[in-house]
């Protein structure tokens, strides 16, 4: 039996090709870029490829360089534990 692989591949919103010849031509930071392509819809992985990037594998990156991570939440008292 033979197997097949199909490929789609949806058009990417127009407003997204503009934001990524502006963030090439430096008119447009990298940080912004990805927010505002993001609110067209288009996926961070998509976004950068756009701009001709590959997505950072900051987790990766984190792991190699060692350190500590720390965060800060606001939690509350519990006051019934059902909530």
């Amino acid at each position: 039996m033979k197997s097949t692989t199909t490929k789609t591949t949806a058009p990417v919103h127009p407003g997204a090709k503009m934001l990524a010849q502006e963030c090439r031509d430096g008119k447009l930071s990298r940080r912004e870029f990805l927010a505002r392509s993001t609110a067209l819809g288009v996926s961070s992985a998509a976004a950068y490829g756009l701009i001709g990037l590959t997505a950072p594998n900051t987790a990766a990156r984190a792991q190699t360089m060692g350190g500590t991570l720390r965060c800060q939440l606001e939690t509350k008292a519990p006051k019934d534990p059902r909530t």
